[in-house]
């Protein structure tokens, strides 16, 4: 779908009146006009946004977001939200001593061990090749670096 189409049908399934009667409600001063062009803005900044990144937008009350999923599919959405929170930090008693991998580092690793056991592989056979001998260095050294 292009920018128009998501817009159109992400408009089009909003309750922009209830919307308006919930601020109105509050003392907020809003056209239905603003808000549908305040929609319009954020969707349009969500799909600009960079490819792949799950991205919110937020203005005048109103919340547009992208997700993607797994890769393969992508959903925009477009809320109204009253943001009433509470907070709390700390400082851990203990820092975390493992960190988290991402999918395509997992992969990489992944990659270039079997690509190390390819090389030892052939190394057996091929003692004097200096260039293998340099490629098993030069994985490990890489596999080290991701560590």
């Amino acid at each position: 779908m292009n920018l128009e189409q998501i817009q159109e049908q992400l408009i089009k399934d909003f309750d922009f009146d209830k919307t308006l009667d919930i601020l109105t409600k509050l003392g907020e001063n809003y056209s239905k006009h603003d808000l549908i062009e305040n929609a319009r803005n954020l969707i349009k900044m969500t799909y600009t946004s960079r490819e792949m990144d799950d991205v919110f937008f937020y203005a005048a009350y109103l919340v547009a977001s992208r997700a993607y999923i797994e890769g393969r599919e992508v959903h925009y959405s477009l809320n109204f939200s009253i943001d009433i929170q509470s907070n709390v930090e700390f400082d851990l008693k203990e820092t975390f001593t493992h960190r988290i991998v991402s999918e395509k580092e997992f992969i990489l690793r992944e990659e270039l061990a079997n690509l190390l056991e390819m090389n030892k592989t052939y190394f057996e056979d091929n003692k004097n090749d200096k260039f293998i001998e340099s490629n098993i260095l030069n994985i490990e050294e890489i596999l080290k670096i991701l560590d």
